[in-house]
């Protein structure tokens, strides 16, 4: 304590060295250490109060029942996704959608594959499965991975994105989706900057 009282004293202005003090409760700062109580109250307060995805799937949250649940159920869903579509989209009554050669057509396109399909009718039109192709429903779960369809015979079924090609209809138009574009969960597709350049299903 004496030669840390002693270096400081030196430091300080002639007049004021009378009023140099040390608050012991300071040192360890000096030092560059801290003590076990500041550590253990830094972890407490970065702790985050929301749930880990593995906590999340633990709990079951992120599963569905398969006998549960009723189409009809699911329809007031459907009607606000239609909306939204429309409104995402930017589509009004007789707006007509950009062909491939028009200019618009790649920005429509990437905010076509940034929709959030919660809601969305859907039907597999190809898929490398054969058994997949024809079925159709709600979306009801849109994961990384999969989507959860729930069919008119209130049944529900688990789709893979990659290995599907999609069919989606708005009104009266029709678009095509292709799975492997759709691989990002909804949350991260809708930010994500897609690439110029969409590789086609093989």
């Amino acid at each position: 304590m004496e030669p840390l009282l002693e270096y400081i004293t030196d430091l300080v202005v002639t007049h004021h060295r009378c009023n140099v003090n040390i608050i012991p409760e300071h040192i360890t700062m000096l030092e560059g250490a801290k003590s076990r109580k500041q550590h253990s109250s830094k972890r407490r307060s970065h702790k985050s109060s929301t749930l880990s995805r593995r906590e999340y799937a633990r709990l079951g949250l992120n599963t569905l029942p398969t006998r549960q649940m009723r189409y009809e159920q699911v329809l007031p869903l459907h009607q606000l996704w239609r909306s939204y579509v429309r409104e995402h989209l930017g589509l009004r009554e007789g707006t007509q959608v950009p062909e491939v050669h028009e200019p618009h057509y790649e920005e429509f396109s990437k905010q076509l594959i940034k929709l959030d399909l919660h809601g969305a009718r859907l039907k597999v039109i190809q898929s490398k499965c054969k058994t997949l192709e024809g079925l159709a429903g709600i979306c009801v779960m849109d994961t990384k991975n999969v989507l959860k369809l729930l069919g008119e015979d209130d049944r529900l079924r688990t789709v893979p994105k990659s290995e599907c090609v999609f069919g989606l209809s708005v009104g009266n138009m029709n678009f095509t989706i292709f799975g492997q574009h759709l691989t990002i969960r909804p949350a991260e597709r809708s930010v994500k900057k897609i690439k110029t350049y969409l590789q086609p299903f093989i």
